[in-house]
Order: C-alpha cells, then structure tokens, then sequence
C-alpha cells in the first residue's frame, strides 16, 4: 500500500463541478452525461488499488495448486478540454504497478498504458427547478503506447501495460437530477480494432447504474454550503471470448457484475474529495480464470483555473 501513498502525494486532484452537479455530486465508476468543470478545463486523478486471488473454474470458486495474485495499482491522468458548450474532448493515460504471484514466484512491470482520446457530445439538455435531464454520446479510441514485452519478449498476460492494439468504443449515457437525488445510466460497446501477437480480444459490452443521494444539507442557503453525497454504483461487463487462429479460446470471456457504494465530500464548489470501493457481485468466467475480488479507489477533484479560456 506504501505505493498508493506515494502516487497519493503527487496525485493532487482532479476537477471541479458547476453547481447542479455540487448539489448532487459526479457518479465515480459510470460515466456521466452531466457537464463536468467550470468552462470544462481540468485535470483530473485518482489512485485505485484492486486485489485479484481467487480462481473461477466457469463461475466457481476452486482451489488454485499455483496459488496465484495480480495487485494492481492504477493513476490514470485525464484533462478534458470544453471545446464548445456541447461537446468535450479527453486526453488521457493510465499508469500502472503491476504484481503478478504464482507457485512462490514474483514478477512486477509498472509505466505508463494506452493514451487515450474520448469526444463527449451533449445532445440533450433540459433544465428545471432543482435539478437537470442530460443526455451525451461518447466516442473514444486507445493506442498501443503501454509495453506488452520486456526485453524483446512478451510479458505474461497480467503484466502487460497495454492492449497492443487500437481500441474503439461507443457509449451513451442518461443523468437525470432532482433536488437530493440523481440517477445516471449508461452503455458502452468496445472492440478491439486488430489481434495482438496471434490472439484478438473479444467484444465487450459495458453497462452501469449510478444511484446518488446528497446526505447534506438538507436544503442549500447557500453557494459554498459543505456538501456530503451517497453513491451506490453498479458496473458490468459482458465479454465474448477471444480468439486465436480463428478458434475461440477456452479461458477468456464471461460476465461480471461489481456494486459500489462511495462517498463524497464538496467543500467549496470548486474542490471535490471521493472515496469508493468495488466488490463483485457476479463473476461468470469462461473456463479458467482469475476473478477479481475487490477494488479501492481514493482521490478528489480541484478545479485548474489556470486552464480557463
């Protein structure tokens, strides 16, 4: 954990929020239609730790004789950018420490993944007395910048900073705010654009809920009233099995389900403090897999006036 710590004290915070999304705060895990940042013009990061041990056999839990663990930490780094009212553009790129444990042995890889770009559009906005409708489509592509070897040969599987090839997806999103509480939907459809060293990753469809409640204060009398939000997230990926030489392969692929309660704390409208942890619900894998058993995210949001235009 001395990592996240580390990464915690250079990771100094992330994006600020207009007021309709002060009074009922930003979903954490789902993506969300609401506008993000006074003029849309930040940085944002956080630090998220995720332990995988326990192996699946088609959905079951069964004893692993190799006794293996991936511990993941992740910074991603995102700037997005307002380039009009409506539509905004994200830059961004993870940064990973990777720990890979099997039969007594240790391999660790860590640096930067796949950059990314995501284009948000907002195609519907109707505002009301305490609260907003927003709908928004995005578009988003990955590049192979994060190293799938080391040394001229390919990293194991858990290692690998990156997909090694270009990814694309769609997704859209529907936030609905009402006073205290605000709900966001969303779906998404990625595919991976070619295959990577012989093997090509399945489709995957991504859904998500985000439930919010601010918990105070009951009533605003003002701006720069403390605010404090509940979120009860729910996250899913469906995943078809990848393929090699044209075959499905026996262990990849499935379905897995993660709910999420967090919290957040808006002192001032402009700064944001969030924490939420991830733990899965459903976890039907294909054949032979290691499932994740919990995630722990920490980090906040500040708004870079200094990006203003």
């Amino acid at each position: 954990m001395s990592k996240i710590f580390h990464v915690a004290r250079l990771a100094v915070l992330i994006f600020g929020a207009p007021f309709v999304a002060q009074a009922q705060g930003l979903p954490f895990n789902t993506p969300t239609a609401l506008p993000l940042a006074l003029s849309e013009n930040a940085v944002r990061v956080f630090v998220m730790h995720t332990a995988a041990g326990t192996l699946l056999r088609d959905g079951n839990e069964v004893s692993d004789a190799l006794d293996r663990r991936l511990d993941v930490d992740l910074v991603p780094v995102v700037v997005p950018y307002g380039v009009t009212q409506k539509t905004t553009l994200f830059v961004g790129v993870p940064y990973f420490w990777k720990n890979f444990q099997m039969d007594g042995l240790e391999e660790s890889s860590n640096g930067f993944g796949d950059v990314f770009i995501q284009v948000k559009q907002e195609l519907l906005k109707q505002n009301f007395r305490g609260g907003t409708t927003r709908f928004a489509v995005f578009g988003r592509s990955s590049f192979p910048t994060g190293n799938t070897k080391r040394n001229g040969e390919p990293l194991a599987a858990p290692l690998r900073l990156g997909a090694g090839v270009v990814d694309l997806s769609g997704a859209a999103a529907l936030t609905h705010v009402d006073n205290r509480i605000g709900i966001t939907g969303m779906m998404r459809y990625n595919v991976a654009a070619a295959s990577h060293e012989g093997v090509r990753r399945g489709d995957r469809f991504q859904y998500g809920l985000a439930l919010g409640y601010r918990l105070f204060p009951v009533v605003y009398e003002s701006f720069t009233d403390k605010t404090w939000v509940a979120y009860l997230e729910f996250n899913g990926t469906v995943e078809a099995p990848a393929a090699g030489d044209g075959t499905s392969l026996e262990n990849s692929g499935g379905h897995t389900l993660l709910i999420s309660p967090g919290l957040q704390f808006i002192p001032t409208p402009n700064v944001l403090f969030e924490a939420t942890i991830q733990v899965p619900v459903v976890r039907e894998l294909r054949g032979e897999q290691l499932g994740s058993d919990w995630s722990l995210a920490v980090g906040g949001r500040v708004l870079m006036t200094f990006l203003d235009r």
